[in-house]
């Protein structure tokens, strides 16, 4: 499994901004099957595709900072905004369906333990082996 061990580190940059920690490991299964069709060191197709990065630890870290508003360029589009505008934000204007797409693999974790572990089941669970 690709992203197995950076369990940690989603949580990490979801904690930089109070964003739903589920939200970082669930788009990645969705754009990338869980990092297993990840495109330069990318598992969230961040930029389509078109954004190389140095580690998947670059990634996680740049697109969590991205999406927690940090960013002048992209903040628009993601400071201070809910989840689900966020998600539209990220790729629903291309696909109006992709919001719920994601938040149904992030909803089906509610209540699960907050910890690596189960990041790693999040996307074990969705993204056959």
């Amino acid at each position: 499994m690709p992203l197995a061990g950076y369990g940690a580190k989603f949580i990490e940059a979801a904690d930089q901004c109070n964003m739903d920690w589920r939200l970082l490991p669930a788009i990645a299964v969705r754009e990338s099957s869980g990092g297993k069709q990840a495109c330069g060191n990318n598992p969230f197709g961040w930029a389509s595709c078109r954004a190389d990065f140095e580690s998947v630890e670059k990634a996680i870290e740049i697109v969590g900072a991205n999406l927690c508003g940090f960013n002048p360029s992209t903040e628009a589009y993601y400071k201070n905004k809910t989840t689900y505008e966020r998600l539209w934000n990220y790729n629903g204007i291309v696909n109006p369906k992709y919001p719920d797409e994601v938040l149904k693999i992030v909803e089906s974790f509610w209540h699960a333990p907050r910890n690596s572990d189960t990041v790693f089941h999040i996307i074990r669970q969705w993204v056959k082996v």
